[in-house]
């Protein structure tokens, strides 16, 4: 094999090493070591003289329903275990670390010196609990924390995750209490900061509310999250403050899966809802709105399946006439001929309207035949060969710009059409 530059030969060995490392540290402490993670990979082609497989998304659009819509390579592999563990008091710490690669899914050989893939350190924390503080945890470090998402777009609704600390499982009684102390470094625009690079530090203090008894089988979460910019940095330049409310009802046992809906509120340099990166460059006076509905199906030996979302967001900036409004709605239901055989289709409809302008609007929908372990909408490893149209208006197309990698402008692979075929083969697993 030629190698064409000595970091394509490093990073991926790094990132192996890294993985092994704590392996073997691990060993030296006679610690059981936890190997867990997430993959997707696959083959795909256009119909308008083939080529790469083309992904569907709305300019404004939050996500994308993503069966059959997944244009790239990723995976992240994570390493943990107890490095101490006293079974009469209960008392254990734990470490967890996630590796994350993505690859643009064109060729054998992809490196990030070539920018045809990406890596990142995404988690390594400490937990102790049994530390004479009742059944609560302690935690430090970068990590995912309690992500919420809708698995069939691949939407992180709720994510306030990155380096931080705090403490989660706390009973007070109604409820169990969590408090995290967060913190992102972001970059602002305004040249009137004196530092040359123009780093700003901003503090985020998350404070949550869950498990709350409401009904039958339903528990409310109730979250706010504060954010702070230096008050240094403030006083040179602008760096905005920001604040987020979030209220989620999760309701279990429904059709043998569970109903979910979020309600949230965003201000500031938190208005775009994305949680680890704040826009501290944002005006103070900018909001947001969502509503996030999501139903999951699994009659019990039932070989009917499946999942629909429905989203509304508006965006509320300072600024006149920069709103607009999202609103999606998608549904996947899938059935097994077998035990391993089975099929699914998604059908996701996207519509942004800005406050000033025409509606964009994007229909997608996908046919997949599915091959998997056992009968189930979770059962994984998961193989599936799929066709995918999709169609768009003018609106939309305008939107895409002259990018001649996006599907939906006039320069990418379908021209001046408001119309694509994709199709092909993918493999998606987690352990």
């Amino acid at each position: 094999m030629k190698f064409k530059s000595v970091n394509q030969i490093f990073v991926p060995a790094k990132l192996a090493l890294a993985v092994c490392g704590l392996g073997l540290a691990a060993s030296a402490v006679a610690m059981p070591v936890d190997f867990h993670g997430y993959a997707r990979s696959g083959i795909g082609s256009n119909a308008s003289g083939g080529g790469s497989q083309s992904c569907f998304q709305l300019d404004g659009a939050g996500s994308k329903y993503r069966l059959g819509n997944e244009c790239e390579t990723y995976a992240e592999f994570a390493v943990g275990g107890n490095v101490f563990e006293k079974k009469e008091t209960g008392t254990r710490f734990r470490v967890e670390s996630r590796l994350a690669v993505s690859a643009k899914q064109f060729q054998d050989w992809e490196s990030d010196s070539g920018k045809s893939a990406e890596f990142a350190f995404r988690e390594m924390y400490v937990t102790a609990e049994g530390v004479g503080l009742g059944e609560s945890k302690l935690w430090a470090g970068k990590r995912f924390y309690d992500r919420q998402d809708v698995h069939i777009n691949d939407f992180y609704f709720w994510d306030n995750s990155g380096p931080g600390a705090g403490i989660e499982n706390v009973d007070v009684g109604f409820a169990k209490f969590a408090y995290a102390w967060r913190q992102n470094t972001v970059t602002t625009s305004d040249t009137s900061i004196e530092n040359l690079d123009r780093k700003i530090g901003v503090s985020g203090h998350d404070f949550r509310f869950s498990g709350i008894k409401v009904n039958p089988n339903g528990e409310l979460t109730i979250g706010l999250d504060l954010r702070f910019a230096k008050k240094a940095d403030k006083d040179q330049g602008k760096a905005t403050d920001g604040v987020g409310l979030n209220l989620m009802h999760t309701q279990n046992a429904v059709f043998g899966g569970f109903n979910k809906i979020a309600l949230q509120y965003a201000k500031g340099n938190i208005s775009s809802f994305a949680g680890g990166y704040p826009n501290v460059n944002a005006d103070s006076g900018d909001k947001a709105y969502r509503v996030v509905e999501q139903l999951m199906w699994q009659p019990e030996n039932s070989r009917y399946s499946g999942m629909m979302a429905a989203i509304w967001q508006k965006t509320d900036p300072a600024a006149e006439g920069a709103g607009q409004t999202w609103m999606s709605f998608g549904v996947r239901p899938t059935y097994m001929f077998t035990d391993n055989l089975g099929a699914a289709i998604e059908v996701g409809y996207d519509r942004v309207k800005p406050e000033e302008g025409d509606a964009r609007n994007l229909l997608k929908t996908t046919a997949a035949f599915l091959v998997q372990p056992e009968k189930g909408f979770w059962s994984r490893p998961q193989l599936r060969f799929f066709a995918t149209y999709a169609k768009w208006n003018r609106a939309a197309q305008e939107a895409a710009g002259l990018a001649v990698n996006n599907p939906l402008s006039a320069n990418g692979p379908f021209g001046t059409d408001r119309s694509g075929f994709t199709f092909g083969a993918q493999a998606e697993v987690w352990w």
